[in-house]
C-alpha cells in the first residue's frame, strides 16, 4: 500500500469482513451487497464485478488451505493528488 494511498492516510475507503466455514464463504451474496452499497455511498470505484470477488476470494481460499477463517476486503480510493 502505498503510503499516500487515501485509505492510509485518510480512512478514505470500505472495507467488508467475509467469515469461512469448512471452506464455505458465510453468505457471500449478503457480504457483496453489503460492499456494493458501501462503496456507491462513497462513491468510490467498484474494482471488481460479483464475479470477479467471487473468484478472488475463491482464489485466496484455494492459496491459503484454511478451512475455517475470515477474508477481509479493504476497497479504498488510491492515491490522489494533493493540492492544498
Amino acid at each position: 500500500v502505498s503510503v499516500l494511498d487515501r485509505g492510509f492516510i485518510f480512512g478514505d475507503g470500505i472495507y467488508e469482513v467475509v467469515p469461512v466455514y469448512r471452506g464455505n464463504a458465510f453468505r457471500m451474496a449478503e457480504h457483496l451487497d453489503r460492499l456494493d452499497r458501501s462503496l456507491a455511498a462513497l462513491r468510490i470505484a467498484q474494482p471488481f464485478d460479483r464475479a470477479g470477488w467471487i473468484d478472488l476470494i475463491e482464489q485466496l481460499l484455494a492459496r491459503s488451505n484454511l478451512d475455517t477463517c475470515i477474508v477481509y476486503l479493504q476497497v479504498t480510493r488510491g492515491v490522489a493528488k494533493r493540492d492544498h
